[in-house]
This record gives structure tokens, sequence and C-alpha cells, in this order.
């Protein structure tokens, strides 16, 4: 398993602390905002978290990041 960043970690905490869903995603702008990082790095730091399952993106308009509902609050313990 590929190992965690703390930049992948901040994603989760923010994610989790917004109580990301498929109803209520969190947008690349809005965890870059948090972060102080730029949207496309967002969005290319959480293919990784996508490719673990850790994390799924719900797309278009008012689209954005969510955990997965299938690992609950554990995806963010390290």
């Amino acid at each position: 398993m590929a190992e965690l960043t703390p930049i992948h970690q901040e994603i989760l905490r923010i994610l989790k602390q917004k109580d990301s869903s498929y109803a209520s995603p969190v947008r690349s702008q809005e965890i870059g905002d948090a972060l102080n990082v730029s949207p496309s790095y967002v969005r290319e730091m959480t293919a990784l978290l996508r490719g673990l399952g850790l994390v799924q993106v719900r797309r278009g308009r008012g689209g954005g990041y969510y955990l997965n509902n299938v690992l609950g609050s554990n995806a963010t313990h390290s």
C-alpha cells in the first residue's frame, strides 16, 4: 500500500471535518484554500487517495470529493 504523505492526510482530515458525502462533496478549490495550495495540486494529490479507495469523486456541476462511506471514520487514521 502506498504511503500517505502529510498533504494526503490533511485532505482526508478536511473531508472528514466538512462531513463530505456524495450529497455534499468538497470542491478542490475549497480544499486548496484550506491548505494554501492550488486546486490542480489538490486534484493531483487526490488521485492517489481515489486509487486507494479512500476518496470518491462526484463529477460535474456541484461536484467534488468525499470520503468513501465503506471505510467510515477509519479512513483518516494512520
